[in-house]
């Protein structure tokens, strides 16, 4: 991903920097391309590059201590979720009804007064 394009070395190098100490870039690289007008030709030539963590901090997949076939009464436990989204979609229902229920009350107490 191309973030940005500068005339100064040293401004390239330190918007580098600062991508990368942000949390949504893993890696930077600062690319440095010169055109020879003569040949026609851009060559591009790598002045910096850093990447966030390396192969000691790279997440280890978990391994199990038990192989082979899941046994009946082995089977593994299901991860409870979180019921923040139920209970939204619950409160945003009971909501809707009872606003519609007074906008229903309202009209039947405007028509027959």
């Amino acid at each position: 991903m191309l973030d940005s394009v500068h005339d100064d070395k040293n401004m390239a190098i330190h918007q580098g920097r600062m991508l990368i100490a942000s949390p949504h870039h893993m890696a930077i690289r600062v690319v440095q391309e010169t055109y020879d007008e003569v040949s026609d030709n851009t060559t591009s030539k790598i002045i910096y590059k850093e990447q966030k963590g390396g192969d000691d901090e790279k997440a280890k997949k978990p391994t199990s201590k038990r192989k082979g076939p899941v046994r009946k009464g082995q089977r593994k436990k299901k991860k409870k979720r979180g019921n923040s989204k139920s209970l939204m979609i619950l409160v945003l229902s009971v909501g809707g009804i009872g606003l519609g229920l007074l906008a229903l009350l309202g009209l039947l107490i405007a028509k027959f007064g």
